[in-house]
């Protein structure tokens, strides 16, 4: 006998439908008007987005009271909800402008680019440790604009007809994704790149429910998935942290960050667990470097009463 779906849900379900109906013509109106409507049209959204988006301000607000604890004052907390939800929307805004074939990625600045270059020119694959600070997705255009033969893990819309908008999108600008389902394809692109000396982008950051093992985040253990661990393990890659930091409206810097060292001890489930809380570690100090740029409405501490006995 089927399950009778929850009133709440199916109300969560039916909203998430309008959105995508409403999401899908502004997403085509962006990619078409000059790019100083963009702007300004991305700016009233942004305002209307953290006004009146209160399920997500109070997720916010949540997440950085469980990450802080006392070491930000209500007044702090609440402008960088302000700003981390703004800045979402300025990201996707930004997208639009950044898929347009007359944009130079090139012009992007990268610190630490050092980093990348001399693991790149070893014998090794390279996973980037990817995470939702900043424009991620400026991140990787720059990187492959330049010349490095990267591929991201990204999850599919449910709309068909969207993802084959997202496609072409990525073929136009020879972009290499990688569908994060099905899980065993996607594990096997991803072991096929790192072990053909390539680069791999994925993130970490957000909750899972598939192969995940509870990693101390902020001091509480939640949901993290094996998969970075897994694919280092397997393939000798090294892992490279690297985020953007916004100085304006199409204004980022990459920042990569110095390798992760990994422990290969020979006990694989101790060695998953040592370096995810190793990678969690790096992700935990790009958010305090930059809490006004993280997806603070994401509900990344969801299920981590799970973990915590």
């Amino acid at each position: 006998m089927a399950r009778k779906r929850k009133p709440k849900r199916i109300v969560k379900s039916y909203l998430n439908r309008i959105l995508a109906l409403l999401l899908k013509p502004i997403f085509f109106l962006f990619l078409k008007i000059p790019e100083a409507w963009v702007r300004i049209i991305a700016e009233i959204i942004a305002w209307g987005f953290y006004t009146f988006a209160f399920p997500q301000k109070r997720y916010a607000m949540e997440n950085l009271h469980l990450a802080f604890k006392d070491d930000l004052s209500p007044i702090e907390m609440r402008g960088i909800v302000k700003d981390s939800m703004k800045n979402i929307v300025r990201m996707m805004a930004e997208l639009t402008v950044i898929l347009r074939p007359g944009f130079s990625a090139e012009n992007t600045p990268i610190k630490g680019e050092n980093y990348l270059k001399e693991v790149f020119k070893s014998e090794n694959g390279v996973l980037i440790l990817g995470s939702h600070v900043g424009n991620f997705l400026l991140l990787i255009l720059t990187l492959t604009k330049k010349g490095y033969p990267l591929h991201y893990v990204f999850k599919e819309s449910k709309d068909k007809n969207f993802n084959r908008l997202i496609y072409k999108l990525n073929r136009d600008l020879k972009l290499n994704p990688i569908p994060i389902k099905p899980r065993d394809e996607a594990t096997k692109r991803s072991l096929n790149v790192l072990r053909e000396k390539e680069i791999l982008w994925l993130a970490l950051d957000q909750d899972t429910k598939f192969g995940d093992i509870g990693i101390e985040f902020f001091g509480v253990k939640v949901g993290t998935s094996r998969g970075p661990a897994i694919l280092a393990q397997r393939t000798g890659a090294i892992v490279i942290p690297m985020y953007t930091k916004r100085s304006g409206w199409l204004k980022h810097t990459i920042i990569i960050k110095k390798p992760i060292e990994l422990i290969n001890t020979g006990n694989k489930d101790a060695d998953i667990y040592t370096n995810l809380k190793r990678m969690n570690e790096v992700l935990e100090e790009e958010i305090k470097e930059n809490p006004h740029e993280w997806w603070w409405v994401h509900r990344r501490w969801k299920r981590a009463h799970k973990y915590q006995e």
